[in-house]
C-alpha cells in the first residue's frame, strides 16, 4: 500500500488537520502515518483549548521510524508549532524524502489578510523556505500574499475583477520560478458566486470552481491538501485530484449548510467521502 507521511495538529473536537486527513488518505488507498505537532484537546476557533506542543518528542519519534527503513510514496505538512519544527521537517524530508516521493506544503499560516497570532516572522519565513522544496504547494490568497512578499488588499481589491488570474499567476510565477512543481491557490474569488482554486505550472493554468456557500468551515483546506496529496500518489493528474477534492468539499458544505453546523465543528465531510 502506497503510504504518505502526513505532519499536522491532532484536535479532539473540530474536524481538521489529522483528524481530517487520516479519512481522506484511508478512502482513497493510502496509508497516512501521522506525525502530530501539536495536540489540542479543540481546534483554536473554539471559545478556549488546551494545546500541547509536540516538538521535544518529534526527533524520538523520527528516530524511530528510521529504524524501520519505511519508503513514504507522499510527504504533507501543515500546522507547525513553532520554527525549530521547520528545522525537524526539513531533516526528515532529507532523509525520507527519495526521486519518487512526493512532497505537498500546505502553507498553513494565513487567512483573510491576516498572519495567526501563533505564527511569528521567523516561522512565516521557514514557512516559506519548506515550501520553496515542494512538489506542490497549496496556499490561500493571504499564504500566497505572505510568501510572495505581496500586500493582500492590493490583491484582494482585484476580486470578481478580469485582474485577479493575471496577479495571481505572476505571484505563482514567482514561486515556481524556485523549482517548485505545481501552485494550487485555493479559495480564490475569481467568479461571482464561486469559490476557485488556480492551479498554476511553468507552462499552464487551470480553475476548478465550486458553489460558494459564503461561509468558512474548520479544516476544509485540510480535507483538500489530503484529497489533493492523495489523488496523486495514487496517479491522478493534479487537475483530476484538484476537481475531485473540490466537487468532495462543496457536497460536504452544502450539508453543512443545511443542518447549520457550527463554522469550528468542520464541516459533515464523512458521508461525502465516497466521492473520491
Amino acid at each position: 500500500m502506497k503510504k504518505a507521511a502526513v505532519f499536522n495538529d491532532m484536535s479532539g473536537f473540530g474536524k481538521c488537520s489529522l483528524t481530517a486527513a487520516i479519512p481522506v488518505f484511508s478512502v482513497m488507498g493510502v496509508q497516512a502515518c501521522p506525525v502530530p505537532t501539536a495536540i489540542l484537546s479543540n481546534q483554536t476557533g473554539y471559545p478556549e483549548y488546551y494545546c500541547s506542543d509536540f516538538t521535544d518528542s518529534l526527533p524520538l519519534y523520527i528516530e524511530r521510524w528510521k529504524k524501520q527503513n519505511p519508503h513514504f510514496d507522499g510527504i504533507l505538512t501543515g500546522y507547525m508549532a513553532n520554527e525549530k519544527q521547520i528545522e525537524i521537517i526539513g531533516d526528515f524530508c532529507s532523509y525520507f524524502k527519495k526521486d519518487d516521493t512526493l512532497l505537498v506544503v500546505d502553507p498553513v499560516m494565513a487567512d483573510n489578510g491576516s498572519v495567526y497570532d501563533t505564527y511569528s516572522a521567523e516561522l512565516c519565513r521557514g514557512v516559506r523556505e519548506l515550501s520553496l522544496k515542494a512538489d506542490i504547494i497549496t496556499p490561500n490568497l493571504t499564504e500566497l500574499c505572505v510568501l510572495t512578499n505581496t500586500d493582500f488588499s492590493e490583491v484582494n481589491a482585484l476580486a470578481y475583477g478580469e485582474g485577479m488570474i493575471d496577479r495571481l499567476r505572476d505571484m505563482a510565477g514567482e514561486i515556481l520560478a524556485h523549482g517548485v512543481k505545481t501552485v494550487i491557490v485555493t479559495s480564490v474569488p475569481l467568479y461571482e458566486g464561486k469559490i476557485s482554486n488556480c492551479i498554476f505550472e511553468r507552462d499552464s493554468q487551470l480553475v476548478v470552481s465550486s458553489k460558494s456557500y459564503h461561509g468558512s468551515y474548520s479544516g476544509t483546506g485540510d480535507l483538500f491538501a489530503s484529497a489533493v496529496t492523495a489523488g496523486v500518489i495514487k496517479g491522478r493528474s493534479v487537475f483530476d485530484a484538484v476537481s475531485a477534492a473540490a466537487r468532495f468539499i462543496e457536497a460536504a458544505v452544502g450539508a453543512s449548510v443545511c443542518e447549520m453546523t457550527r463554522p469550528e465543528e468542520g464541516i459533515c465531510f464523512e458521508p461525502f467521502l465516497k466521492l473520491l
